[in-house]
């Protein structure tokens, strides 16, 4: 179960027959930001859901909380909660809303059996997140992604 509380709002991504919408505080200083920011959200949803298959949960609503929170994001079904941290300005943080997304499917619908099997998961979502990024953006920039996260990979161990 996933619980916000809060003064926020929710606005459609993408127009009125979107699947998305962006939940956050109010006003041109977070939600309409934010929006503008996560414009491409239902057509990432669409080319996911068309790489992979149908997508189960209806609409897909992403949650940006306050700066506090710690991490990049966490998927629920229906809601991913997300750091204002992917809001840089120039969309380039966009692919933790495509990796959450992502784990619609491996995560939410098909899942691990337990705990010690989670890396199948987040293996599976990174190999889709990758995959949409080459559908969307070509070749070379999946590349370029995936060269970017095995480096972070090498630093963390």
């Amino acid at each position: 179960m996933a619980i916000a509380v809060g003064n926020l709002e929710q606005k459609k991504v993408g127009g009125d027959n979107s699947r998305s919408s962006v939940i956050s505080e109010p006003g041109a200083e977070y939600l309409d930001r934010y929006v503008n920011e996560l414009s491409d959200l239902d057509d990432l949803l669409n080319t996911t859901e068309q790489w992979l298959t149908p997508y189960i949960w209806g609409n897909y609503t992403i949650l940006i909380l306050p700066p506090s929170f710690p991490f990049g994001g966490m998927e629920n079904p229906l809601l991913t909660f997300a750091s204002p941290t992917i809001i840089v300005g120039d969309k380039s943080q966009v692919y933790v809303a495509t990796h959450e997304i992502a784990h619609s499917w491996t995560g939410n619908d098909v899942t691990c059996r337990d705990w010690s099997n989670l890396w199948l998961n987040e293996g599976f979502t990174v190999f889709e997140e990758r995959k949409v990024s080459e559908i969307k953006h070509g070749h070379d920039f999946a590349l370029r992604e995936a060269m970017l996260g095995n480096v972070s990979l090498w630093i963390d161990m």
